[in-house]
């Protein structure tokens, strides 16, 4: 991954915390805590898709997950993979139609994201696995373009304290996904014929096979986003995130 030039930002320091002067804040009693989080969304959107290390926020694109192991059995579905070094281009192109918190007395949200589009590369290492009628096992290079992207997640989050420092951290995510098309392809060292056949059968009905993925793509995407959200919400006080109305003089 290639970086490009660090540009360097004023911070304010509160206990210790060195808090980027860009980082928009929330009050925790705004009658309007959604609208105010929907902006500071907005405001960071430039910054988003190369990352914003102060925070632990990752570039977005490309947005890399290292590691994922997968072991599911369901009907007409057995996978067993290990996927590698996987990097997702165009995930700075989110737009979010929904958002809804509580913060009386719980941390509790849910946000609806569309994707127009992403790019997904990845390396891959299956074995024993059978998807209907197809067995499939082979170590290799897969891309994939998927197309009309629809992620709803709902959970909750608690505060948490290190060091003395209150934080929130994410404790349940359930997502809901919706592919509206996927295409596929597979760049097989072990078994490159039999990795075409998988890929044309994929493709000739994506509909058919993303019914069958669903539980293991939403599964696998809470992982990811409850990961993604508890490494930047505990980089951050808590205190940072919602600040407190100042009192009235």
């Amino acid at each position: 991954m290639v970086h490009g030039a660090v540009v360097q930002e004023a911070t304010v320091t509160t206990d210790g915390f060195d808090f980027p002067d860009f980082f928009p804040q929330c009050k925790r009693n705004d009658a309007q805590i959604d609208k105010c989080i929907l902006d500071a969304v907005e405001a960071m959107r430039p910054r988003l898709k190369t990352g914003i290390p102060e925070v632990n926020i990752p570039p977005l694109d490309p947005f890399t997950v290292p590691t994922l192991k997968l072991d599911r059995t369901a009907p007409n579905l057995r996978i067993k993979a290990t996927i590698r070094y996987t990097k997702a281009y165009g995930g700075s192109d989110f737009k979010i139609e929904k958002l809804r918190v509580n913060l009386n007395k719980k941390y509790v949200g849910e946000i609806k994201l569309v994707l127009p589009k992403l790019m997904v590369t990845a390396d891959y290492d299956v074995k024993g696995s059978r998807l209907l009628t197809l067995d499939f096992n082979g170590k290799g290079k897969f891309k994939g373009e998927f197309t009309g992207i629809t992620v709803v997640a709902k959970g909750n989050a608690k505060p948490v304290l290190k060091d003395g420092v209150e934080y929130l951290q994410a404790d349940k995510i359930v997502t809901r996904v919706r592919l509206d098309n996927a295409q596929i392809a597979f760049d097989d060292t072990e078994r490159p014929l039999a990795a075409a056949s998988a890929a044309t059968f994929f493709n000739s009905s994506p509909g058919v096979v993303l019914d069958l993925l669903t539980p293991i793509i939403e599964e696998t995407s809470a992982t990811v986003i409850k990961s993604f959200v508890n490494k930047i919400l505990g980089s951050i006080p808590l205190s940072e995130i919602l600040t407190d109305e100042a009192p009235a003089a």
